[in-house]
């Protein structure tokens, strides 16, 4: 009896995958700071809306910010050192103030993929008020130590310095309050410039200092308190 014998032949498809392995992830993107545009940095803000003769609208603009779904505007009153916070998916936004006030104001620019987020930078603006032909200078804004740096102080010395502004651009002089405690009293007046040097301090220690501003009406700001510790 004849055996049958059949061979089969099998072609064997091979599908070969990318050598590469998996494809990496999409790289988020930060948001990117704004640009801001008005009110107009040291300047005086007459374009706003007036409700009544204590407030009136200001609208705040910037440019718009790459990567960014929406924006924290910060609002700060200089004198009562209230801050006030808005969210808006726009370039713009209108704001109730109070009049004939000093103010500060920056962005947050944000984004819902990234959990890092840009400020801006600071400006600082009056609001135009009733009859208010002379402004008082701006709060000095600190420039060195920072707030809460730890420094090395160099031969046992450190110097303090600060930035400031005046809408009508007569700043006199300044008054520096220095010490370890919350409420500084005055280590130096009738000072000319942004910095005083070769302040005495220990190692260690914790320090306070704030800035009075006078300009040559006698119209005179103060800053918030600043702080820092020495190594």
């Amino acid at each position: 009896m004849k055996k049958i014998i059949y061979i089969y032949s099998f072609v064997l498809l091979l599908i070969s995958c990318s050598s590469g392995g998996d494809s990496p992830e999409a790289k988020v993107s930060n948001p990117e700071m704004a640009v801001l545009v008005f009110p107009e940095n040291s300047s005086e803000c007459t374009e706003g809306q007036i409700i009544n003769s204590e407030m009136s609208t200001v609208t705040f603009k910037w440019a718009s910010a790459n990567f960014t779904d929406s924006y924290d505007v910060n609002v700060k009153n200089l004198n009562s050192q209230i801050t006030k916070i808005y969210t808006t998916t726009s370039t713009s936004l209108s704001v109730d103030i109070e009049r004939g006030m000093p103010f500060s104001w920056f962005v947050i620019s944000k984004s819902k993929k990234s959990n890092t987020v840009a400020k801006s930078e600071i400006w600082n603006f009056y609001n135009a008020g009733e009859g208010v032909t002379k402004y008082v200078p701006f709060p000095a804004e600190v420039i060195e130590p920072l707030i809460g740096s730890e420094v090395t102080a160099l031969g046992g010395f450190v110097s303090l310095k600060w930035s400031s502004s005046d809408v009508d651009n007569d700043i006199a002089s300044y008054t520096v309050y220095f010490g370890e405690t919350t409420t500084p009293e005055i280590y130096q007046s009738d000072i000319t410039s942004n910095q005083l040097d070769n302040i005495s301090v220990s190692s260690g220690k914790g320090y306070y200092w704030k800035v009075k501003t006078t300009d040559e009406e006698g119209n005179a700001s103060m800053s918030e308190v600043f702080s820092f510790k020495v190594k």
